[in-house]
């Protein structure tokens, strides 16, 4: 294609025709531009192509790891509401309740422990390895980060500075001094029954009292942390499922 070009050039200027020769320079010119801008225009459109297979990539397996981390979530809400009710039945046993009823046992059982957030990182610590700017779209990449970066670590942080500090040196001690623990038959680990030592003086026990009053108040902060960060996770989900639909 070049010689054929070349020999052409050659014959106009032998004819001398130099009207015909610039004129036919200047269409080779443009040629070469159109070339060129067609081989940009394929380059571009090859790196879009890939750009895209890899945000699918990593928005698949970050909406993946959500879905588990939004079981862990949801499991953390039901552990503080059962926690909830026991520590609030616990009161109002002592307030109210003349002589102990056997029935109380699984509440008693169930004042013990807390939970703490088990979070998939992997596809989040693969992404910002790779460079979050991956991800093209603005507002997506900004929850994806704040979700990680700012809503997992609020509740993991108030789990361990706030509630596993009352629990471990104030709940679970003052409990454990005053009630008698056994398993339940084939029950999973946290799930137990408990009776007090002595019930009648329970009932005037400040100490015991104020323990539970502080649980019960904690499970309720708690139960909203963990609401907020479902709400966090549900949207980011969202924006990703919606992504997906735009890439594909």
């Amino acid at each position: 294609m070049i010689k054929f070009f070349r020999k052409i050039r050659k014959k106009l200027l032998r004819e001398n025709r130099l009207s015909k020769y610039l004129l036919y320079a200047v269409g080779e010119i443009i040629l070469v531009v159109i070339g060129i801008f067609i081989a940009l225009q394929l380059n571009n459109w090859n790196t879009d192509k890939q750009t895209k297979k890899v945000q699918i990539k990593y928005l698949k397996e970050i909406a993946n790891n959500l879905k588990t981390d939004l079981e862990d979530v949801r499991f953390n809400i039901g552990f503080n509401e059962t926690r909830l009710n026991a520590s609030r039945i616990v009161i109002n046993s002592l307030d109210k309740q003349a002589t102990y009823s056997d029935s109380l046992d699984v509440y008693y059982g169930s004042l013990l422990y807390t939970t703490r957030s088990v979070v998939n990182y992997s596809a989040y610590e693969t992404l910002k390895a790779k460079g979050l700017e991956i991800i093209t779209n603005d507002n997506l990449r900004k929850s994806i980060t704040k979700l990680y970066s700012f809503y997992y670590q609020n509740v993991i942080d108030f789990e361990i500075q706030d509630d596993h500090a009352l629990q471990y040196q104030i709940v679970i001690p003052t409990v454990l001094s005053r009630v008698e623990v056994r398993k339940k038959e084939g029950a999973i680990a946290g799930d137990q029954l408990a009776k007090p030592i002595n019930f009648e003086e329970l009932k005037n026990d400040v100490e015991f009292k104020n323990a539970i009053v502080m649980n019960e108040d904690l499970r309720v902060y708690m139960i909203n942390n963990y609401k907020g960060l479902e709400k966090e996770i549900l949207e980011c989900v969202k924006l990703i499922n919606d992504e997906l639909n735009e890439l594909k």
